[in-house]
């Protein structure tokens, strides 16, 4: 278990160049679907029902973008969510994402920045408040995997920089996938009087 999480810490550390990796990942669908905590069955159906696009490059590759709708829509399934439902929450989780990155792409860099820095800020916040109240039981392996992603996320503020679209994507991307976990989190912790 202690091998798992140092290679997790490790991944994080030594991927430099994320955004592009994520922006050029393209996996097979076995790969996919196990990445994305599906069986590969489920994948092809739901492409073949339309409602996940494998790559543009590729009809047998699915991108990260691909993969992120996928988990969407099985955490949506997850909830009790019918398939249709649980695809047209996803749909929806991925046009606010889409609007979102069109809008932080718009910002020059120095307010993308302080934008990215203020929403951190914010999450930092949420989550002094959620060390009062969360049970050692609760999973904090989860905790400290989304604050060591929103740490990475901060550290690396040339990102905000980047005048490509791909990089900013990427990056909303991580740091979407990162509150998700937060939110989780806030939802799973107890009420405490």
């Amino acid at each position: 278990m202690a091998d798992l999480d140092g290679r997790q810490a490790l991944a994080h550390v030594l991927v430099v160049n994320d955004a592009e990796v994520l922006a050029r990942l393209r996996l097979s669908a076995a790969e996919a679907a196990r990445v994305c905590g599906v069986t590969p069955r489920q994948l092809i159906y739901w492409t073949k029902k339309g409602l996940i696009r494998p790559s543009p490059d590729n009809d047998h590759d699915f991108d990260v973008f691909a993969m992120e709708k996928t988990i969407r829509i099985r955490k949506a399934l997850e909830k009790g969510h019918s398939l249709e439902k649980a695809a047209q929450i996803a749909e929806g989780d991925m046009a606010a994402l889409s609007a979102e990155v069109d809008r932080l792409s718009a910002l020059p860099a120095a307010e993308l920045e302080g934008e990215l820095r203020r929403r951190l800020e914010r999450l930092e916040d949420r989550l002094g408040g959620l060390r009062q109240v969360l049970p050692s039981s609760l999973g904090l392996a989860r905790l400290r995997r989304a604050v060591a992603l929103l740490a990475r996320i901060e550290a690396q503020g040339q990102l905000a920089a980047a005048s490509d679209g791909d990089g900013t994507k990427a990056f909303t991307l991580r740091l979407g996938r990162a509150v998700d976990e937060l939110e989780t989190l806030i939802r799973e912790a107890p009420v405490t009087a």
